[in-house]
């Protein structure tokens, strides 16, 4: 069986989104003729633990590990950080301009002007050192790096530079063009070095995965590079043995964080509206936000007088969330509502598609995420602003909640399953190495 060293910074421990993509696909790697090894962190600072995640990864996986330095422990001294029972969330506060104090400025321009590519900078040279003993006595034929956090890019390419193995840079989100970098009010200088860093991975890696169109189309045309897309998908495996039935309010359900920037204020004035001029709707309707959801989030949502309507659920672990994924009347997808929205394509949009229930997409309709939606005929795609759209695809939910036919149709779904995606993804692990193996493996 041939080796595979996946580099990544996030693995459970970590809980959230990021560490998703690969946990769901390492559990379907030997079915290709693929052992996984795996480098991560040793005690990282990590946003949001999950424990039970650890029981999910495949029986006898080896994890390399070495200890990281993080910079954030420093600066969450500066910042309100939270701890909460079993699970534990570490809550950077959400201040923006005037709102922050001069040290938290000086303190975020810092971490975006000192430490390039991102926080974990000071784990590369470190991770190079370690990796080069490992890759010989492991025999690896093969290194994917995931980021963000794109240092673990630099780890491969390091390692990539210095034997010569194959190697494919996955890039979960975008790296110069992602809207948060402009928060850290980025020197002249530290853009071109993002710039020159960023045109090093894609050049000199073997494959480039991305995980949607958008990006696709920006590395063809920055870099005259060819990427493959590599969808986020979701897990087959449903943690119940009997689906639950659907709520019998007519449940608006969002699941994970809830950033302002996602902050769909058009969806609680429309439904603000529905409230005053429907009894029964107002009767009816319940706003169930599952997860790590932001001040500014319920402020608003106060703001339309909606607060009676809440039921907000902080975060839960992974396998406790489906019950309400599949029970859900609606389920609300809000794209952040930044300059480059159109390739914004969120890890949730594929665990919504598993549940077959009806979609509430709010954000460009021409982007990435609404494709996949309308492909799959899997709901509603609204524009921001667009009060009329929003409104109409609510109260045709709602009509047919009354009637008992809240149902879609969807199709093509079953593309992005990990076991799919892990089939795509073991043909161009094989393409990179020049293997033209094709092995016919069996859920």
């Amino acid at each position: 069986m041939r080796k595979v060293l996946i580099i990544t910074y996030y693995w459970p421990p970590s809980g959230g989104a990021g560490v998703q993509r690969w946990l769901r696909m390492v559990k379907h790697l030997r079915k290709f003729d693929w052992e996984p090894i795996i480098f991560a962190p040793k005690d990282a600072g990590y946003p949001v633990l999950d424990k039970k995640l650890e029981a999910t990864i495949p029986e006898d996986v080896l994890t390399l590990r070495l200890k990281i330095i993080e910079p954030n422990n420093f600066i969450k001294k500066f910042f309100f950080w939270k701890k909460d029972g079993e699970k534990t969330v570490y809550k950077f506060q959400e201040l923006k301009g005037k709102n922050r104090s001069l040290l938290q400025k000086i303190m975020w321009f810092l971490r975006g002007n000192l430490f390039i590519p991102d926080a974990r900078a000071l784990w590369i040279k470190p991770s190079i050192k370690f990796l080069s003993k490992a890759v010989k006595k492991h025999d690896i034929d093969l290194v994917i790096s995931t980021g963000p956090p794109h240092s673990t890019h630099l780890i491969a390419q390091g390692i990539h530079k210095r034997f010569g193995i194959p190697w494919i840079a996955d890039f979960r989100d975008p790296w110069t063009s992602l809207d948060y970098l402009e928060e850290m009010h980025l020197t002249k200088a530290a853009r071109q070095k993002h710039q020159k860093l960023e045109k090093l991975v894609i050049q000199s890696a073997d494959s480039v995965l991305v995980v949607g169109r958008t990006m696709h189309d920006e590395y063809r045309e920055k870099y005259g590079v060819h990427s493959e897309i590599l969808h986020n998908g979701y897990d087959e495996a449903v943690p119940f043995t009997h689906k639950p039935p659907l709520d019998s309010k007519f449940t608006i359900v969002h699941i994970g964080s809830f950033k302002k920037s996602r902050n769909c204020e058009d969806l609680w004035k429309v439904l603000s509206t529905l409230v005053d001029e429907d009894q029964n709707f107002a009767k009816h309707l319940e706003i169930k936000l599952i997860g790590k959801t932001e001040d500014p989030v319920v402020e608003s949502i106060r703001k339309y007088q909606l607060e009676q309507y809440l039921n907000h659920i902080s975060y839960i672990p992974y396998e406790q969330t489906q019950p309400h994924l599949h029970s859900a009347q609606m389920l609300l997808l809000p794209i952040d509502r930044v300059p480059n929205a159109i390739h914004i394509l969120t890890g949730k949009i594929f665990e919504y598609l598993k549940s077959n229930r009806p979609v509430l997409l709010i954000g460009p309709v021409k982007g990435d995420a609404a494709d996949i939606i309308q492909e799959c005929t899997a709901g509603y795609c609204c524009d921001f602003e667009d009060l009329s759209a929003i409104r109409k695809a609510v109260l045709d939910s709602y009509h047919k909640f009354l009637s008992d036919k809240n149902h879609i149709q969807s199709s093509g779904v079953d593309r992005y399953s990990a076991f799919e995606l892990t089939k795509k993804l073991s043909s161009i692990m094989n393409k990179t190495i020049g293997s033209e193996i094709i092995v016919e493996a069996n859920h």
